[in-house]
């Protein structure tokens, strides 16, 4: 998993990442994804941490249900989708069309709407790639939590954190987080 900083002000209500422990190898495939395993991650580790507190996609008390649909997805990426657009940009200096399925995938948003069908989140969705490359990816994306709680938007956000490489090289990760704002959410957005 990308290492990122404890959250202090914020609720962990649950957490997952991809890879694990225990994984060796890339993660398991996504219906409709190809080349990149960018979208793959970021559902892997959704999973892993809506399966803490839903069981199942779509399973779950009424009230769980509910709570889903004032559940926004915040996901933060410095490099984004870096194998979808490497693909593209060959096909492209080869003179070749690039394939039809790495336009739709190469927003970020394009994953995000996947795990929202799956678990039933119907809260807002933001991707956001963080400031000057050097900002805090965790820090923004409960910044935006506390905003759309304090708008009244949301109850508690999703956060994906993905990157395929880490800043210093290395193999990249995602890192999925539920939270929701310390009780001075309101204070923080204003």
């Amino acid at each position: 998993m990308t290492p990122y900083p404890t959250v202090e002000d914020a609720e962990i209500l649950a957490e997952g990442g991809w890879p694990g422990p225990a994984d060796t190898g890339p993660p398991p495939p996504l219906a409709g994804f190809v080349v990149s395993g960018f979208s793959p991650m970021a559902a892997a580790a959704a999973d892993r941490c809506l399966e803490q507190v839903h069981a199942a996609p779509q399973a779950g008390s009424e009230a769980l249900r509910r709570r889903a649909e004032r559940t926004a997805i915040v996901l933060g990426s410095r490099g984004g989708d870096l194998e979808t657009h490497t693909a593209t940009a060959a096909a492209v200096d080869a003179g070749r069309t690039a394939a039809p399925l790495l336009f739709f995938q190469s927003v970020p948003n394009a994953v995000i709407g996947h795990i929202a069908k799956r678990w039933g989140l119907a809260g807002p969705v933001i991707c956001f790639s963080p400031d000057d490359g050097v900002g805090d990816p965790l820090r923004e994306a409960l910044d935006i939590t506390r905003s759309l709680v304090a708008g009244g938007d949301a109850d508690e956000a999703l956060v994906l954190l993905v990157e395929q490489v880490r800043p210093d090289g290395g193999p990249g990760g995602a890192r999925a987080l539920l939270v929701r704002p310390g009780p001075d959410a309101g204070e923080a957005a204003s």
